[in-house]
């Protein structure tokens, strides 16, 4: 066989590909229930739950990064009506959580 040939065979009986895998999303087990965030300032308030202004959850007023860090996730924890502010003390805002929340 010349090269011409091959090429001409090549070409009427191409390699036949593989077929792709298509790969499904994997679905969750109803069983398993999603678990909420786990939140700094909901577990800091739980161990204290008078109240506690957010230098206190930080360990101190200077505590800036822990703040900073802080801060964000005390939002999040207001959005989802998991702590309230409830007064002023020493010009910092006090949170408490809300399930510790009694009758006034």
């Amino acid at each position: 066989m010349s090269e011409e040939e091959e090429e001409v065979e090549a070409e009427e009986n191409p390699i036949p590909k593989a077929p792709r895998r298509v790969l499904q999303p994997k679905v969750k087990p109803a069983v398993e229930k999603e678990k909420p965030q786990d939140n700094k300032v909901v577990k800091l308030l739980e161990k204290n739950p008078l109240g506690m202004t957010l230098p206190e959850m930080a360990g101190g007023t200077r505590q800036t990064k822990k703040i900073r860090t802080l801060r964000p996730q005390l939002a999040d924890a207001i959005r989802l009506a998991l702590v309230m502010p409830i007064s002023q003390r020493a010009g910092h805002t006090v949170y408490r959580l809300v399930k510790n929340m009694g009758p006034r």
